[in-house]
C-alpha cells in the first residue's frame, strides 16, 4: 500500500468544491491579468506618445487590478480560511511601500509637476508589492484535478500574457495619440492650440510671433481664466503691433502679456506649453505671422522628451524674465 500524497483519493464532493473555487480563483487572476495590462498599455503608450494619457491608463490599471486582487484574496479566504496572524504581521513590509507607491502615483497625476515619471515608478511599486502581498498571505489552495489554471498573475503564463497583448493594445493607443507626431496646419492647428488651452490644469505658457484668426485663441484663454489656470503670453514686437486689437482683446482678459526682446536666439521658435509636461512647436497658421507660414504644428509629449519639454520651459521662463510688459516696452 502507497503513502504517496500524489495520488491519493480525494472526495468527490471535495474535489467538486475544490474545482469551483478554482474556477473562481483563475476568474480574479484573470482579471488581476487584465489590470496589468493596462498597466502595460499606459506605459508603452507614456513612452512611445503621451506621458500623461499613459498615467491615465495606469490609473485604470492600478483600480482594476486593485479591485480584482481584493476578490482574489476573499476567494482564498472563503476557501481555505483566514491567513495566519504572523503572516499578517510580515505583511506590511509589502503594503507599507505599496500604499507609498500609490501616493507617489497619486502626486506625479494630479500635482503641478514636470516629474510624472514618478508616477510610472509608484504605480509599478503599487501592482508589485500589493499582488506580491497578497499572494504571501494566501495559503496554498488544496489540491484538485490537474488543470492550467493560473493562480497568480505574476506566473510565467500570466506575464507572458500581459507583456505581449499589453504591447500590442499600447502601440495602438500610443499611434491613436497626438503625442509625438504632426498635428496640421491652419484650423487644424488652431482647434487643436484651442483644446489644449480649455484642458490645461495648472499653467499655459505661449510664445507667439503672430496671432492669425485668434477668435479660438481668445475665447480658449478666457476660458483658462475663468477655471483660475495661471497663463502667460510672449509676444514679438511685430505680432504685437501687427495684431494690436487682438492684443487689447487678450489684455482685456487679464492676461500677463510681455514683449520678446528684439534680438533673439535663433533657435526661438513659436510655442505652446501646458501643465509643464506637453510642448506644441512649429508655426503653421497659429503662431506665425502669416496665417499659413511655416511648418505644421507638432506635438512633444512623451517619457523620451522629457529634456526637450524641460529645455524649452526654461528658455520660456528665461525669455519672460528678460521681457517687457506692453506698457512698460521700449518703443
Amino acid at each position: 500500500m502507497t503513502h504517496d500524497q500524489t495520488v491519493r483519493i480525494i472526495d468527490p464532493e471535495e474535489e467538486d468544491r475544490n474545482e469551483k473555487f478554482s474556477s473562481a480563483m483563475m476568474g480574479a487572476a484573470s482579471g488581476q491579468i487584465f489590470g496589468l495590462m493596462a498597466f502595460f498599455i499606459g506605459l508603452v503608450n507614456g513612452v512611445m506618445s503621451d506621458q500623461q494619457g499613459g498615467l491615465i491608463n495606469i490609473g485604470w490599471g492600478m483600480g482594476l487590478f486593485t479591485f480584482f486582487t481584493l476578490l482574489h484574496f476573499g476567494i482564498s479566504r472563503k476557501w481555505v480560511g483566514s491567513p495566519q496572524k504572523p503572516l499578517l504581521q510580515e505583511s506590511l513590509g509589502f503594503f507599507g511601500p505599496a500604499f507609498l507607491g500609490a501616493l507617489l502615483y497619486f502626486y506625479a497625476s494630479f500635482a503641478n509637476t514636470d516629474w510624472l515619471i514618478l508616477g510610472y515608478a509608484g504605480g509599478l511599486l503599487y501592482v508589485i508589492l500589493l499582488g506580491k502581498g497578497v499572494l504571501f498571505i494566501e495559503a496554498l489552495p488544496p489540491r484538485s484535478r490537474k488543470t492550467t489554471y493560473i493562480f497568480s498573475p505574476f506566473d510565467k503564463e500570466g506575464l507572458l500574457i500581459v507583456v505581449l497583448i499589453g504591447s500590442v493594445l499600447g502601440v495602438g493607443v500610443g499611434m491613436a495619440s497626438h503625442g509625438q507626431r504632426g498635428i496640421g496646419r491652419g484650423p487644424f492647428a488652431r482647434t487643436y492650440l484651442s483644446e489644449k488651452i480649455k484642458n490645461s490644469r495648472f499653467q499655459v505658457d505661449l510664445l507667439l510671433f503672430g496671432m492669425p484668426h485668434s477668435y479660438r485663441l481668445i475665447q480658449a484663454l478666457k476660458g483658462a481664466q475663468e477655471k483660475g489656470v495661471p497663463v502667460r503670453v510672449l509676444l514679438t514686437r511685430d505680432a504685437a503691433s501687427h495684431y494690436s486689437r487682438q492684443l487689447d482683446s487678450i489684455e482685456s482678459l487679464h492676461v500677463p502679456i510681455r514683449i520678446l526682446p528684439s534680438a533673439l536666439p535663433t533657435y526661438v521658435h513659436p510655442m505652446a506649453l501646458f501643465d509643464r509636461r506637453i510642448l506644441l512647436y512649429g508655426s503653421g497658421g497659429w503662431g506665425a505671422l502669416e496665417p499659413g507660414g511655416g511648418n505644421q504644428m507638432k506635438m512633444v509629449a512623451n517619457i523620451l522628451s522629457i529634456g526637450k519639454i524641460r529645455n524649452s520651459q526654461k528658455t520660456f521662463d528665461s525669455l519672460w524674465g528678460r521681457s517687457h510688459t506692453v506698457s512698460a516696452s521700449p518703443p
